[in-house]
């Protein structure tokens, strides 16, 4: 026999999967934002230390793009993480299903993004237009995927490091537009640990301060 809701019913049923999505998250993804955010960060500040030093000994600054490998590893930390966090929370909703289908969409149009911009650097043999594209891309990608997820939790928070990130994705434009033979490049990195420390860490600390509040 088919159930009917009223709208009250409605409401709290959503309004229970939206408080069981928000424990959940507490529960873990502030850890997973801690982690993204000090491994970018200090990704982007020893490309610049290494585009410093390249510079000084007279090697292409090009070579201090390999840092970046160490995303590789990291990814397989991350992987584990999550599944830690997704044995631990209490019960898996629909919310927590879109939360984390926009984040996998996320890092989908992220490979994707520099498929296409390596593809398009190498084949037309022009390097400096679309290396300049990268960072202010992936950070507004970031800004899209962490609003989403600061509607869907209702954590303050999230929506602040989205506008962070959104203003770090101009921020970067301009820093191009404003430095001259190369040193927009070195801007746009530390704009981008800038962008994931205010965007990404200090969110996490703030839902594991939340999570320790309710003791959950």
């Amino acid at each position: 026999m088919e159930t009917k809701f009223t709208e009250q019913q409605s409401l709290k049923v959503i309004s229970e999967m939206i408080n069981r999505a928000r424990n959940n998250v507490q529960k873990g993804a502030g850890i997973f934002m801690i982690f993204w955010g000090w491994m970018v960060a200090i990704a982007a500040l020893l490309n610049v230390v290494l585009i410093y030093i390249l510079w000084r000994i007279s090697v292409s600054p090009s070579y201090s793009f390999h840092i970046w490998w160490i995303m590789l590893p990291a990814w397989i930390v991350s992987f584990i993480l999550k599944r830690k966090i997704d044995r631990s929370a209490i019960v898996k909703t629909h919310i927590d299903n879109v939360i984390s289908s926009v984040w996998m969409a996320f890092g989908i149009s992220n490979v994707i993004f520099l498929i296409i911009i390596f593809g398009l650097s190498y084949s037309l043999q022009v390097y400096d237009y679309f290396f300049y594209m990268i960072n202010p891309i992936i950070i507004l990608l970031t800004g899209i995927g962490e609003f989403v997820t600061a509607k869907v939790c209702r954590f303050r928070p999230f929506l602040y490091g989205a506008i962070a990130m959104w203003t770090g994705s101009l921020a970067c434009a301009l820093a191009v537009m404003l430095f001259k033979n190369g040193n927009g490049v070195l801007v746009q990195f530390i704009i981008l640990a800038v962008c994931m420390i205010i965007g990404f860490v200090v969110p996490g600390y703030k839902l594991n301060k939340l999570a320790e509040n309710n003791h959950v």
